[in-house]
């Protein structure tokens, strides 16, 4: 999926296993501060095996997962948890490689998964959880109109230190709305 001239996403196939697993090897410092997974993928076989996961999980009808591509280069994962099919509620997660962050680029990402989720999944809600001080990764759904619901306290278990997350969420209603209000927008200033 084309998301700009610098943006692909790629569903996530056993070809990328190599290069998500020297992705998040040479990231490790970096994602450890935010991220619980990174002592369950130690070796490429732990990558094999998280890709298997979610190629079934897209197989299921659940969501898909993208590998994150800036100008070719595998920058970062984002995609959807698990979707609660019987509710029509997604959530979405993502990472970027250090040097990639700050562009722009997973906003950019993440916009794309919400016209995924709402238009090929028929979602009614949207959700995204962030860390309370992870200020870069909460700019995103802050950007992008989601509502900030609350704070569910010690959510999160981080390596022995429990933080708090932030809850945001979009509805389709109000996508379709936000939508609606673009397209007149752009009427309007032509």
């Amino acid at each position: 999926m084309k998301v700009s001239d610098t943006i692909e996403l790629q569903l996530l196939c056993l070809e990328h296993r190599d290069d998500l697993f020297g992705l998040v090897d040479a990231n490790r410092d970096h994602l450890r501060k935010w991220l619980p997974w990174l002592d369950m993928n130690r070796s490429v076989n732990d990558t094999e095996s998280f890709i298997g996961s979610v190629i079934d999980q897209h197989e299921s009808g659940k969501g898909p997962q993208y590998a994150v591509f800036y100008e070719k280069s595998m920058c970062g994962v984002c995609g959807f948890h698990p979707i609660d099919t019987s509710n029509k509620v997604g959530g979405i997660g993502y990472w970027l490689g250090k040097a990639f962050s700050g562009n722009g680029i997973m906003t950019s990402a993440v916009q794309a998964l919400l016209e995924v989720g709402f238009h090929e999944y028929h979602l009614n809600r949207i959700e995204i959880a962030c860390a309370t001080d992870n200020h870069r990764s909460r700019a995103i759904p802050e950007s992008l109109g989601l509502k900030l619901e609350g704070v569910l306290r010690e959510r999160e278990n981080l390596y022995g230190r429990y933080v708090d997350n932030a809850i945001y969420s979009l509805l389709a209603s109000e996508y379709a709305l936000n939508k609606r209000l673009q397209i007149d927008a752009t009427k309007l200033r032509t």
